[in-house]
């Protein structure tokens, strides 16, 4: 019982001391050792536990236990004089080093007895830490840094005291007390004592997701010679479970009789694990002596049987670097004790050892989708609803914190409030009582991340990797400059490497980025204090280069800034929370938003959260000016209103010229989309002014080009083709691509007014091909959807069906509403033609519903209300076909859009031949015809083909007139007493 005693009391020592960081390391939020020291400590407090419980009838050894483990409990508590408390810790670790060794020989002795002798000295030693836990580190809670500053000279003081009585209880125990042991040991025969070796652990009653790594570990040693396995991955991964399995497997049982499972969980040095497996294998303690491990081998070499030994969480010893020789020297000398002996270790990381003989290695990841739905069902009882299944979505498949997560749900949690609380709290939600890495998942990744392979650097750069949710790139600019703002001393490639050992890191996909798992990540979210120059230092890079690379239509951009668009956002959102704000963060916020609009991402939730902060004007102006684009873009016409008022009177007020003319181009914009012609052509006219004011040539043409758009709608289409084609010079000029390719779309649409459909799809097919360099989305989807309409006016139905659904799927995909309703109705026009009528109806609702409540576009309206006319006309509902068609030209009138007009007009005349009043035919033909031979549209024959065929019915002209175009076109003139104006139909190439 004494020696039992005296072991769990040194496992105890040991970890304390072993765990520690050596004295003066610093941490990475501060200067100070105490943050790195007591929460490396800390991960012993259940260990303390353990070894007081083990030992519940040796007082002394709880209450040495208790008093550490308060000392340890106040850190959270201390809010200053870290480095005085740091010091005190440090110290008392360093000098329980010598009790440690002690203990070692004690332990190592042949019959050692005078274990009571030592109660009165861990008495007085338990006495002396309550004396520093009172005196020393409680007053340092409330004390103010004032304080501490006018007893600087006291508190060194104190140091040097309390230093000197740690050596003279060091001096005392090893000089007298050690002494005595030893006299003991040589005059008193050894009493025997009985060796309980450890029990294999029970096999796991459920396991999902890991049945053939099971399998393939059972394969392999029953298949090798000497196989030698280790089983590799981070914490929960579940690698002592699979251990067990292969284990309790009944093949593995027949093929090997003795097996042996020996946890290093409390052994942290050598000398204690050789001492487990000694009590594994049943080796008296009257029989260790010096060489332990000879006898180990004896003992394996004489089983007659094949022998299987586990060597479980054997990384509590190897991280040691002191202890990393000596752990591979013991395994080489195991391994050659028999060929008829297989083992088998489990460690964290992915670093195999380092001995001569090579190992099978297998390395956990994280459980597939399915398995860990499987699992949290099977576990809770309960079937996954959404919030569970977004929850066991962050928890990236590990084993231990889907089984906590479940665990928690069948005593009574709710998966939302889990996922909630994971939201803002990360690790520390899943823990199910204690705070041992089998009840916590916060526990089990600190055992990670403040292992002894882990310094400062490494948890440095784990705290600034976990605010990038993608992970750092590995290619340029972005591992070049990350390192470059690094302090001298940290390595980033050799930690790197050193964290990947440790399966914290990893470096994955192509172009490969060094990622951590979500889990790990929420954690190291608190090792860099948000204050930082480090990390100041990565918010400015990333502001910098997204200022550099603004033009989204570079593809040299492209490659910089699309890759890194989640980081961005990140590392400006955690920007937001920096005081002072970090310069220019506002205008880079701003070009993030551009970037992702033009992506397809609507972020003007995110682009609006700056407004809230203290920035210039003119950074204000810029933002409510790019709100305003946005929000026209999504429909949100009364909202972008408001946001482009807000820029121009902040751009007036800062007397910022060029700012003005930008928010006029943007307003003009905006009133064309209200359908207020008038008032967009002057907006557009003032920003011109501007631009040429300040000789800005992308400014103009880029107004040019709205300006042709402008005069399209207005049916002014030679002037439109003027404007448009002089935009496009400039584009060329200045090297604007995105600008060339938008100007190419808008005479496209020029030439499908004039029905010349060669230069249109020739037009539409070169912008889509400079869209597609430049990976523009919206662009790709609207010209997509232009060659439709092109493939239907050539008879081409299935082409422009495939066309027209590939648009519908590219606006979906951003989120864009208007071209979603664009789409449906190019979809339900061609159901129609095509006679589809069900089909026809369900997309023309579809994109009514959207122009009449979201994007509030009367012409589209006025579209969509014509097809549904027709719709109801081939129903023979001729009462809601006349209504359809009436509104869509109350809808034509009030956007003074003519050719819709022309369009509802002869609509309605189609209605009334075939509902037989042939006078009100002819009434509304000749409306259409007037408005078609205004703007010069192509339509103009059709129309009178249509009025002939009504002066055939009515007796006017014979029937083979009623074809002759021209014929009918001389009749129109003469019953008109008018004379047409000349059509002139050439069209300006590019």
């Amino acid at each position: 019982m004494r020696h039992s005693q005296s072991k769990d009391l040194k496992s105890f020592f040991g970890t304390l001391v072993t765990r520690g960081n050596p004295r003066g390391q610093g941490t990475v939020k501060s200067a100070s050792r105490l943050d790195t020291s007591l929460n490396a400590i800390g991960t012993t407090l259940q260990i303390a536990k353990d070894a007081g419980e083990a030992a519940s009838k040796v007082p002394y050894v709880k209450a040495v236990a208790g008093v550490v483990s308060q000392i340890i409990r106040i850190r959270d508590e201390i809010q200053a004089n870290k480095e005085r408390c740091g010091e005190i810790i440090d110290l008392i670790q360093l000098k329980s080093r010598t009790i440690l060794q002690s203990l070692d020989q004690v332990y190592e002795a042949k019959g050692a007895t005078g274990l009571e002798n030592l109660r009165s000295d861990l008495e007085d030693y338990a006495q002396f830490l309550r004396a520093v836990l009172r005196d020393e580190l409680e007053p340092f809670k409330t004390q103010s840094r004032w304080i501490s500053y006018v007893n600087r000279g006291k508190n060194s003081g104190d140091l040097q005291k309390l230093e000197r009585e740690l050596d003279d209880f060091n001096n005392r125990f090893s000089v007298k007390r050690l002494v005595e042991i030893s006299v003991a040991v040589l005059s008193k025969p050894a009493q025997p004592a009985k060796v309980v070796p450890q029990a294999l652990p029970a096999s796991p009653e459920i396991v999902i997701g890991r049945e053939s790594v099971v399998e393939s570990v059972v394969t392999v040693i029953l298949s090798s010679p000497n196989p030698r396995i280790v089983i590799l991955g981070q914490g929960g991964m579940g690698k002592t479970t699979i251990a067990t399995l292969v284990l309790h497997d009944l093949r593995i049982s027949s093929a090997y009789p003795t097996k042996y499972f020996v946890s290093s969980e409390l052994s942290p040095t050598i000398s204690l694990l050789e001492n487990r497996i000694a009590d594994a294998v049943s080796i008296p303690l009257s029989e260790r002596g010096t060489d332990l491990v000879s006898r180990i081998v004896d003992r394996i070499r004489s089983d007659s049987h094949p022998v299987l030994l586990l060597i479980d969480n054997l990384e509590t010893i190897w991280e040691a670097e002191s202890e990393q020789p000596k752990v591979d020297r013991f395994l080489e000398v195991i391994s050659g004790a028999s060929s008829k002996l297989a083992i088998l270790i489990t460690m964290r990381g992915i670093q195999e050892p380092k001995t001569s003989f090579s190992w099978k290695p297998y390395v956990l990841r994280g459980l597939d989708s399915p398995s860990s739905t499987t699992m949290y069902e099977t576990l809770s009882r309960k079937l996954a609803d959404a919030p569970a299944n977004e929850l066991l979505l962050k928890l990236s498949g590990s084993p231990l914190a889907i089984k906590l997560f479940a665990l928690m749900v069948k005593e009574g949690d709710r998966p939302s409030q889990l996922l909630s609380s994971w939201n803002k709290r990360g690790a520390r939600t899943l823990e199910i009582g204690g705070k041992h890495r089998l009840s916590s998942l916060e526990q089990s990744i600190r055992l990670s991340v403040y292992s002894p392979r882990i310094d400062d650097s490494a948890r440095l750069i784990l705290g600034l990797i976990a605010l990038m949710p993608d992970g750092l790139s590995s290619c340029s600019p972005w591992f070049e400059g990350f390192e470059s703002f690094l302090p001298d001393d940290v390595l980033l490639q050799p930690t790197l490497r050193a964290l990947r050992r440790t399966a914290l890191l990893d470096e994955v996909g192509e172009p490969p980025r060094w990622q951590m798992l979500p889990p790990i990540r929420q954690f190291c979210l608190q090792l860099i204090d948000s204050a930082s120059p480090t990390l100041i230092s990565l918010i400015e890079l990333y502001i910098e280069t997204v200022r550099e690379h603004w033009d989204y239509s570079s593809s040299a951009s492209q490659t910089v800034i699309l890759p890194e668009m989640t980081n961005i956002r990140g590392l400006l959102h955690h920007g937001c929370t920096v005081q002072p704000l970090p310069r220019y963060i506002a205008r880079a916020s701003k070009r993030y938003v551009e970037w992702a609009y033009w992506q397809g991402i609507d972020e003007s939730t995110f682009l609006f959260s700056f407004l809230r902060l203290p920035i210039p004007s003119d950074e204000q102006a810029a933002i409510y000016r790019s709100l305003g684009k946005i929000h026209r873009h999504c429909g949100r016409l009364d909202t972008a209103g408001t946001s482009l008022a807000h820029a121009l009177e902040l751009y007036w007020n800062i007397q910022d010229q060029r700012g003005e003319a930008n928010t006029h181009e943007s307003i003009g914009d905006l009133l064309m989309c209200r359908d207020q012609l008038d008032a967009a052509e002057s907006s557009f006219n003032r920003a011109l002014k501007l631009y040429g004011d300040l000789q800005d040539r992308g400014g103009e043409a880029n107004t040019l080009e709205s300006m042709g758009i402008l005069r399209r709608r207005q049916d002014r289409l030679d002037l439109a083709e003027i404007s448009l084609n002089c935009a496009l010079d400039i584009f060329r000029e200045i090297q604007d691509r995105l600008g060339e390719a938008n100007a190419c779309k808008s005479i496209g649409h020029v030439q499908m007014r004039r029905n010349h459909l060669d230069g249109a799809k020739t037009m539409f097919s070169y912008a889509l091909a400079l869209y597609h360099e430049f990976n523009g989305s919206w662009g790709i989807a609207a010209c997509t959807l232009l060659l439709g309409e092109v493939a239907v006016r050539n008879q081409e139905f299935e082409a422009a069906y495939a066309l027209f659904y590939e648009a519908l799927t590219i606006w979906e995909g951003i989120g864009e509403i208007w071209g979603i309703a664009d789409a449906h109705q190019a979809i339900g026009d061609l159901h129609l033609q095509r006679m589809r009528l069900d089909e026809a109806e369900s997309s023309l609702n579809f994109a009514l519903n959207i122009y009449t409540t979201q994007v509030h576009s009367r012409r589209d309206e006025a579209l969509t209300n014509r097809s549904i006319g027709k719709l109801r006309l081939i129903h023979g509902q001729f009462q809601e076909s006349e209504q359809a068609f009436r509104n869509a030209l109350e809808l034509d009138t009030s956007a003074n859009s003519r050719v819709g007009q022309g369009q509802s007009n002869r609509c309605l005349g189609g209605m009334f031949v075939k509902k037989g009043d042939l006078d009100a035919a002819e009434s509304s033909y000749a409306n259409a015809l007037h408005l078609f031979l205004e703007i010069d549209d192509y339509q103009v024959t059709p129309c009178l083909l249509d009025l002939g065929k009504v002066w055939v019915q009515q007796g006017k002209i014979e029937e083979s007139e009623a074809e002759d175009a021209e014929l009918l076109k001389f009749r129109w003139d003469a019953r008109e007493n008018t004379q047409l104006p000349e059509n002139n139909s050439s069209v300006n190439t590019v």
